[in-house]
């Protein structure tokens, strides 16, 4: 896709030491965000151009100064609009969109019974010029709001204009809340109390045919791990020879649904297909953060010269960082400066570049970058409203509750402030079957974070915030926190001081997989089924995990994965990361790789990953189809155990 060459440089990103591929240095303009409806204050950006620093010089001009968290906001959004232009971009390709003069996103409000919604588009035109909106079949106009109710159904496109900027954007398709099959299993108390399989390395379409299984069993419930638009590449590997490694999914580039494991067409299909089971679907919400800094599409290079040059993205979206940088952008003619136009996001929508260098400075934890990680500025009104609006997609596409990753990286207050925007968007009130679920790891914080009052604290503080956002007590009770102290420490605090009705427990979870690995410390109390290679403890362990009754737990979740391959290739077995597909300049005798593995098998026993008993290197481990597993499920949501008869499941399984 680029003219570039490829060099690399170690960059510590996400969760452990990656190759990091930088962007084209770009120069953003500035547009303000807002209705175009109304489009007021709006001014063409004219940046400030620059030359290609000499030796091995980069831009370091972006970091915090004296204390700020935030970038001034003068000069700043003056450097976007960085994507090359359809008729004068050296590194141009279809997918860039138009996104060098026009930006947008589609933002979706319920009424209070859900029958009805307003569409509206907001848009930014680098131009100031006025653009166009089309709905579905209507005809395009400068009106960009639609209203739909429940006589819609199916998909709504839209597409955006700027004639006098010959621009088009093209959005995703829109679908609904009340578009999708209903559910009526009394055992999980309409989604309120719910077993979920969580299914690492999945492609969504192997996840549908499962879904048959997983209602058959009793299961309630799956969560797939994040579907947004992620980092992707196949022109370079890991210093410790990982390709397209799975935590690529945990790097944004934007918030459309098409990642790894399939696209918006196969998620929506996949969704529906599961709810036709009985089963419900959960997302994994990243919205901390988007990719590393110098994880983009550019040139970089480090201070001892080691060049390297872009990522892809899995649906071919430009993105911008500003760090490692040295050439000025080809569009702009200034330095770059963080941007992600399909979002879009832009300069100021980020925290300024420091360090995440202290675990109890809560000013720190919720601004600084985690491990380089472009952090947002959550605390911003428009970033909020775009993540709310994303989770209202992510609703009205189906899911019926999403995880939030690092959420203790989002301070308290901002996490209120935007589920109360979702509350709002959804028309005043959350789904009667909704779940969410906060990845808040205590460690050594649980004072800040849990057991002391402050303004920090995801236990009290924390609900009487998301109260006072609006949010009913039915619904703050919806709004839970994946319990990291389970099953050594719990309850962290000593004693209850939120109900156990507010926490998910699991055993075993997947960034406890890999090798120095900070996620939790379960000791002897947990079993990581792919580090121990011990599926009886494994085993017993998960059984536990439904017959335990020292807390009242409504939401329990068991993860299925695969296991690495004994060189330590440990991407996902979906093809992607074989290292027949890369196509960069290096030997690929460096390359890890991970062969390419069927997940779905209709007559695979649980413990698959075992066979003739011998440990199998890069195959999925179906935890969830263990009988035992899956009769102390049924028990605790008070069905009746079952037989691998009723399964369908081969008498050999065991």
């Amino acid at each position: 896709m680029f003219k570039y060459l490829f060099f690399f440089v170690s960059i510590r990103i996400f969760p452990i030491k990656m190759h990091v591929p930088i962007l084209l240095g770009a120069a953003f303009l500035s547009v303000e965000k807002l209705l175009v409806a109304a489009q007021t204050a709006c001014s063409v950006p004219a940046p400030a151009p620059t030359t290609t620093l000499t030796g091995c010089g980069i831009w370091s001009l972006d970091s915090c100064s004296n204390g700020a968290s935030t970038y001034p906001a003068a000069g700043y959004d003056d450097r976007k609009w960085q994507t090359p232009s359809r008729t004068n971009g050296s590194y141009y390709v279809d997918t860039f969109q138009d996104f060098r003069e026009l930006t947008g996103y589609a933002d979706i409000t319920y009424n209070a019974d859900r029958t009805s919604a307003t569409v509206t588009v907001h848009a930014n035109v680098r131009s100031c010029t006025t653009p166009k909106f089309k709905f579905g079949s209507a005809t395009a106009t400068e009106t960009n709001t639609f209203d739909v109710d429940t006589s819609f159904t199916g998909a709504l496109d839209i597409v955006v204009t700027a004639p006098d900027a010959n621009a088009t954007l093209t959005l995703e398709p829109l679908y609904f809340v009340w578009d999708k099959p209903a559910i009526d299993v009394p055992q999980t108390k309409n989604g309120q109390k719910v077993s979920i399989v969580e299914l690492f390395g999945w492609p969504y379409a192997d996840v549908a045919k499962e879904c048959e299984f997983l209602g058959k069993a009793g299961w309630a419930g799956v969560k797939i791990f994040p579907s947004q638009e992620h980092v992707s590449s196949t022109n370079w590997y890991e210093p410790d020879g990982q390709f397209n490694p799975w935590y690529h999914l945990y790097q944004p580039v934007s918030y459309r649904q098409s990642g790894r494991m399939g696209t918006r067409e196969d998620l929506r299909n996949m969704i529906i297909t599961c709810r036709n089971h009985g089963v419900r679907v959960y997302a994994d919400a990243v919205v901390n953060h988007m990719t590393g800094g110098g994880n983009d599409i550019q040139l970089h290079r480090d201070g001892g010269c080691n060049y390297w040059t872009g990522h892809n993205a899995s649906d071919g979206s430009p993105y911008f960082t500003h760090s490692y940088t040295y050439v000025p952008n080809e569009s702009t003619g200034a330095r770059p400066a963080m941007e992600y136009p399909a979002v879009p996001y832009g300069p100021t929508d980020f925290h300024c570049e420091k360090s995440l260098n202290s675990w109890t400075d809560p000013n720190i934890l919720s601004t600084g970058w985690l491990v380089g990680l472009a952090d947002l500025n959550t605390g911003s009104d428009y970033v909020r409203n775009r993540i709310a609006a994303y989770m209202v997609d992510l609703l009205s596409l189906g899911f019926s509750g999403f995880r939030v990753d690092a959420a203790k990286h989002i301070s308290p207050d901002d996490h209120a402030a935007i589920f109360g925007l979702l509350n709002k968007k959804m028309g005043g009130s959350l789904p009667d079957d909704f779940i969410s679920w906060l990845e808040v790891i205590l460690g050594g914080e649980k004072d800040l974070l849990a057991c002391q009052d402050s303004s920090y604290n995801f236990y009290t503080y924390l609900s009487d915030q998301l109260a006072a956002s609006g949010i009913s007590t039915t619904d703050v009770e919806k709004i839970k926190i994946w319990s990291s102290d389970y099953p050594k420490e719990f309850p962290a605090c000593g004693s209850w001081v939120i109900p156990a009705t507010r926490f998910v427990i699991q055993n075993d979870d997947h960034d406890q997989q890999t090798s120095g690995s900070s996620s939790r410390d379960m000791g002897s109390a947990g079993s990581v089924l792919i580090v121990s290679k011990d599926v009886a403890t494994h085993r017993a362990f998960e059984v536990q995990l439904f017959n335990r009754t020292d807390g009242d737990w409504n939401v329990r979740n068991v993860l299925s994965s695969y296991s690495f391959m004994n060189n330590g290739a440990s991407g996902f077995p979906d093809g992607y990361s074989d290292c027949a597909r890369y196509t960069g300049s290096q030997s690929t005798t460096g390359c890890k790789s991970m062969k390419k593995a069927a997940a779905y098998v209709a007559d695979a026993c649980g413990y698959s990953v075992v066979k003739d008993g011998t440990w199998q290197e890069g195959a999925y481990t179906r935890v969830h189809r263990d009988l035992s597993i899956i009769n102390a499920m049924r028990g605790w949501l008070g069905y009746n155990s079952t037989t691998l008869s009723v399964l369908g499941l081969p008498s050999t399984c065991s």
